[in-house]
């Protein structure tokens, strides 16, 4: 029943999007206008809250950056607290039944799926709604999470991950209810990877339905299923329901002292209106047993970074991106938002460089002519080299009535200019367009899109690097899914190509993980003997403070590979045994090393090369 539910709200929303018609499309790229007007009627941003000294907030937001950077924890949570008592912000400690169906955790921890190909391996062969996937950036563990649909009785939240570069996969835990009927919401689910120098965790967050509410809730484990911790976020009723949670975090610049953001969004139907509202919150101690849920900019007016309230009830939806880019001077949470409704098509983007301790008091809108909806965000971070920062995102854009394009938008500013163009500007359907970035690695990014095609549909993946869009490549050997969530974009560490989706199968059947987009996968699980002998670059470069190196063998023997700093002096020693002909990855961890240019030397067999790297703290 839920299949035939969703399948009829697609082709009404195909039936009843607004048409735009264009005289012709024009696939180059171009700058961007940007637009600081608010309507009378339609998005307003969020309230400032005169009351608040917002010197003394960015004075504690600076020492709590300076904290973060050092780990200091103890430092960290003293300033969160007085950023707290400065601004009237909402903290709370939830438990696992906060307001919403009874959840049941339970780890699990059994291999599952089963390795199709090179290129292809079927994670689950059950149905799911909605898939997320990230990759932890220091030990290169990928996470994937899947909602499993149950029409006869309650969904269930699976979280897998794989430590071979999606060769092989482990179910880790899932996430239950004690009653029937509880659904999760077709494409509500994100996933991010984060590590605190010791441990790999994935933060879930994801939208469900019970009776006439929808909830959303958060979920917390570690790679061994345990430290698992779960809430509903915010009080959901049948007039003020939560959806849409979107997640990320800092952990591309901070290790023990990262914080999680989320965003979700706020759907009130209250008398004659309807009511949307951005919801924006945090977990400033994310691994202890019970993290600390806080909300912010909560007790404002508005309560929100960008809201909607029309003058009568309509079917207006907002979605919500959420990523954190960071500055030389400043860390920085951005948000994109859209109203999926005929004549407002701008994307709405707010900047907060205080964790969101206040209101942003900088609202730019991307100006955008025709409809679109799903912004997706991504940030490779502060390039100390060029002194810039790379942001992209990405959505599905309307040309005409059946003619729905992936597009894009990128900045090098955090914001100030934006330049747009296709992601691909053929002429079909598509439904869904995701993008990753690669942390720490300069304009990297992945993009992910599905098109229809007939009743079912195909996925295709585009890397931008350093300014080119390169050309597509489709990734599934079969046909997928055209109704569900077709593609997320992700990422791997191999040494030659990075991309990596999870992508579900035909009706929602099946959850699949497609690795590789020039051809045959390389790196781990590829079991040819290198053909030569070679010192791969360090990834990510520059990097803080774990590093991969890997290198490939032709034949045995003794290899060394050791690490000197700027003036040539060893400073340790990765490899020093006899190894079998091969490829290997080794881990630099540089957390006792400072900042700097250092260099690593591969001896063995009569080669060597060498080959420098930076770490940045």
């Amino acid at each position: 029943m839920k299949f035939a539910q969703l399948t009829k709200a697609l082709l009404v929303f195909l039936l009843l999007a607004p048409l735009t018609v264009n005289a012709q499309k024009d696939s180059r790229e171009t700058q961007t206008p940007l637009s600081y007007e608010i309507q009378k009627v339609g998005p307003q941003t969020g309230d400032i809250n005169s009351k608040v000294d917002r010197s003394k907030v960015e004075q504690i937001s600076s020492q709590l950056r300076d904290a973060k950077k050092n780990g200091d924890i103890q430092r960290i949570s003293n300033l969160n607290q007085e950023l707290e008592s400065v601004t009237g912000n909402v903290s709370m400690k939830a438990g696992p039944n906060f307001n919403g169906p009874q959840i049941i955790g339970e780890v699990v921890n059994l291999p599952v799926g089963g390795n199709l190909d090179y290129n292809s391996t079927l994670i689950s062969d059950q149905g799911f709604w909605a898939t997320a996937t990230s990759t932890d950036r220091i030990t290169g563990r990928i996470w994937v999470a899947g909602l499993q649909n149950n029409s006869a009785g309650s969904d269930t939240l699976k979280v897998f991950t794989s430590v071979n570069n999606g060769i092989s996969w482990i179910l880790v835990y899932r996430l239950s209810f004690a009653v029937n009927g509880v659904h999760f919401n077709s494409d509500e689910v994100d996933l991010e990877a984060v590590n605190n120098g010791t441990t790999s965790y994935s933060f879930t967050v994801a939208g469900l339905n019970y009776g006439a509410t929808d909830y959303s809730l958060i979920f917390r484990t570690n790679n061994t299923g345990g430290e698992a911790f779960f809430s509903y976020l915010l009080n959901s009723s049948a007039q003020i329901k939560h959806n849409y949670p979107r997640i990320t975090s800092d952990n591309s610049k901070y290790i023990s002292g990262s914080f999680v953001y989320f965003m979700i969004t706020q759907d009130s139907l209250t008398a004659g209106t309807h009511d949307l509202k951005t919801k924006y919150g945090l977990l400033t101690s994310p691994f202890d047993a019970t993290p600390l849920i806080t909300f912010r900019n909560f007790s404002a007016p508005s309560g929100s970074f960008w809201w909607h309230l029309p003058t009568a009830q309509d079917t207006t939806k907002l979605y919500n991106d959420i990523v954190f880019s960071d500055s030389a001077t400043y860390d920085i949470i951005m948000t994109a938002s859209n109203f999926y409704k005929a004549g407002i098509n701008n994307v709405y983007l707010a900047y907060t460089k205080d964790y969101g301790a206040t209101t942003p008091t900088w609202f730019p809108q991307i100006v955008e002519t025709n409809v679109n909806y799903k912004p997706r965000l991504a940030s490779t971070g502060f390039d100390d080299v060029s002194l810039q920062q790379f942001i992209m995102l990405t959505y599905t854009r309307q040309f005409s009535a059946t003619d729905w394009d992936p597009y894009y938008q990128r900045t090098s500013n955090n914001g100030s200019v934006w330049n747009s163009g296709y992601v691909d500007a053929t002429s079909d359907t598509t439904f869904y367009s995701d993008i990753i970035a690669i942390p720490r690695v300069p304009n990297t990014f992945r993009i992910a899109y599905g098109v229809r095609t007939g009743t079912n549909g195909n996925v295709y993946t585009r890397s931008y690097n350093n300014g080119v869009l390169f050309a597509r490549f489709q990734l599934n050997p079969s046909p997928v899914s055209g109704t569900y969530t077709p593609t997320r974009a992700g990422y791997r560490y191999t040494a030659t190509d990075s991309c990596f989706n999870v992508v579900e199968g035909i009706g929602g059947g099946g959850l699949y993980a497609y690795s590789g987009c020039s051809g045959t996968l390389t790196g781990f699980g590829n079991n040819e003997t290198p053909l030569s002998f070679k010192l791969e670059q360090n990834y990510p470069n520059p990097f803080n403070p774990v590093t991969k190196i890997s290198y490939a063998l032709p034949k045995s023997g003794l290899v060394t590979l050791r690490v000197y700093d700027i003036l040539g002096k060893e400073v340790a020693t990765l490899v020093n045994e006899v190894k079998s002909a091969g490829s290997y990855s080794v881990d630099f961890n540089a957390s006792n090393f400072t900042s700097g240019v250092y260099f690593y030397k591969i001896e063995t067999n009569g080669f060597s090369d060498i080959k420098k790297m930076m770490l940045i703290k």
